[in-house]
């Protein structure tokens, strides 16, 4: 197909089919995300709302939803923390990468912008695939090099919804650039920083355009046969919706959070506008003072109503913080003392407003199994609940998934730009690719939130095993910044005979002959022996489980021996 100027021209006027449909999808989410205010929510007038209320909430209006949608990304970054998390390089570099060229090299300690692709994955990446699965994810060139001997550094872009200006599956992808160019007018006089870019994507081959002057004239800056063989721009993903015009469309796989960031924006809302109307003390007091409009008549001419009184004859305000003035002869004779009180107002409409805002954002964490982000746990509505850790697992487990599978394309089109000269052979580009695992094991539940579940296991008599993989669990949240204390405490844990067990308890088991002077000595002393474990032996840790035991009870063994001529069993030793 000829890339020229006005192909590109056509396909800016024309957009894609599914165009206005994956830019609705998106447009929802991230207004949350952004702090936007949800116009179509908080411009519908409530029934008997008067105009002053309605602007004054449009005025005012907050994005209550912002936060938590923030947390859940925040949270969702930890997958990178994970112990499995790992991308694994060739050692082997073929002979044609000049050194300090790998691909190694270029991803993981040189990448533009971001020194690292993994780097990149969970700052832009994250946020941008989950608030539009329909975004489509290129890797470019935004130069080229001017020496052949050079390599040509790839970049990866992510063009929003509204971007992907048209494609057809296969065949060609024309997409807008967020970033933008100078340009002058004809005669040079002026000069714009608006200019925009756009690329034109084949599976052979990348066009950018820039615009060069005023009326969207465009100039081709980067003309490069890549010779992929396939278009290296494909869609983000997420909850398959439909297939429709010979394309997929995606939900995002925290869609199911809106309906409830929805009616919380709404219910904030009126919320606000409740606190104005029944929080706010207004006084009256009692008066002989006329409206000066209207001299107390509270008209103006035959038929017209004073606007200043509004009818009424009298002074009066109409902020907030107003005051309602009462004439003498309408509230009788004698004037109460003190002639200045309070309207009395109920509370309890705001009070249960402010609930049901906490429910809804609680119900939108809920949806995607991470209501232990809610700030207030609602335990005292029955609303809370255990968190599912299985169903938390499943969630993240498929937004691991898919950035994996981003991270292998994005992986593999760079290696093709850098090194499909260099390295003409196939497989051994193929070679040179990292092979990224999925985790497994997330370590996103908060610290409080652990201790509560370990209490309530206490509390319950739960059997000690459990308890020990429980208190495991939170060892690795609290010491996760260190992890010289968490390995020691991983690998106390993994020999102690009778984890989560009380002093007395070990020794009326050892009175009792329920357990073995062997045992009962490591148990008393197991921190100290692993201890002495890891001076005698720098790589302990990375033993296996059963040379680990061995080691640590033999330590016991000499402790027993030296003990048994004395006749009891001391529980404590001297350092060595």
């Amino acid at each position: 197909m000829e890339i020229t100027v006005d192909f590109l021209k056509k396909a800016i006027q024309t957009k894609h089919p599914n165009y206005k449909k994956t830019v609705e999808e998106a447009k929802e989410l991230r207004m949350h995300y952004d702090g936007v205010m949800p116009e179509d929510i908080i411009e519908k007038r409530r029934p008997n709302e008067p105009d002053g209320v309605k602007k004054y909430r449009k005025d005012i209006y907050v994005p209550i939803t912002q936060n938590p949608i923030s947390k859940v990304f925040t949270s969702l970054g930890k997958i990178r923390r994970s112990k499995d998390w790992i991308i694994d390089y060739n050692t082997v570099v073929p002979a044609g990468v000049r050194e300090g060229e790998s691909l190694e090299d270029y991803c993981e300690k040189n990448y533009p912008g971001f020194t690292s692709l993994t780097n990149w994955a969970f700052s832009e990446l994250l946020s941008e695939y989950l608030l539009d699965a329909n975004c489509m994810i290129a890797v470019v060139l935004k130069k080229k090099q001017e020496l052949e001997t050079e390599y040509e550094t790839p970049v990866v872009e992510i063009f929003r919804s509204e971007n992907v200006t048209d494609f057809v599956e296969g065949e060609y992808v024309v997409l807008k650039s967020r970033d933008v160019v100078p340009y002058s007018t004809t005669a040079g006089r002026y000069t714009y920083s608006d200019g925009e870019i756009y690329y034109v994507i084949t599976p052979d081959r990348i066009v950018r355009f820039e615009q060069e002057s005023k009326g969207k004239q465009f100039a081709i800056t980067v003309d490069y046969e890549h010779g992929i063989g396939e278009i290296p721009a494909f869609k983000a993903g997420g909850i398959f919706k439909e297939r429709v015009n010979n394309d997929t469309v995606y939900k995002s796989r925290i869609s199911a959070m809106l309906p409830h960031l929805k009616e919380a924006s709404r219910e904030y809302s009126d919320l606000q506008a409740e606190i104005v109307q029944h929080i706010h003390s207004e006084k009256y007091y009692y008066t002989t003072t006329d409206c000066k409009h209207c001299n107390g008549s509270g008209k103006i001419g035959v038929d017209g109503a004073c606007k200043e009184c509004n009818g009424t004859g009298l002074k009066h305000a109409v902020s907030p913080y107003g005051q309602y003035l009462v004439k003498q002869t309408e509230a009788g004779n004698p004037i109460p003392q003190p002639p200045i009180g309070y309207v009395q107002k109920d509370t309890s409409i705001a009070k249960l407003q402010d609930e049901r805002v906490d429910k809804h954002i609680y119900k939108a964490l809920q949806s995607i199994n991470m209501e232990f982000l809610a700030e207030t746990p609602l335990n005292q509505s029955g609303l809370a609940k255990e968190v599912d850790k299985d169903e938390l697992n499943n969630f993240v487990n498929s937004i691991a998934e898919d950035v994996v599978r981003i991270l292998d394309n994005v992986y593999k089109y760079i290696c093709e730009y850098r090194y499909r000269i260099s390295v003409p052979n196939n497989d051994d580009r193929k070679e040179m690719l990292p092979t990224i695992s999925v985790p497994e094991r997330f370590d996103l539940l908060g610290a409080d939130y652990l201790v509560a579940e370990l209490e309530k296991a206490k509390t319950a008599n739960v059997h000690p095993i459990v308890i020990q993989n429980m208190e495991i669990e939170y060892l690795r949240k609290r010491y996760n910044a260190n992890q010289e204390i968490a390995d020691e405490l991983e690998v106390v844990y993994d020999i102690d005979p009778l984890p989560a067990t009380k002093e007395e308890d070990k020794l009326i088991m050892l009175n009792n002959g329920g357990i073995s002077q062997l045992d009962y000595i490591v148990s008393c002393n197991v921190v100290r022996l692993v201890r002495k474990a890891l001076l005698e032996n720098e790589d302990f840790y990375s033993w296996d489980k059963n040379k680990k035991r061995e080691t640590v009870y033999k330590f016991a063994e000499d402790i027993l021996k030296e003990t048994s001529a004395k006749g009891n069993v001391m529980t404590n030793f001297e350092r060595d």
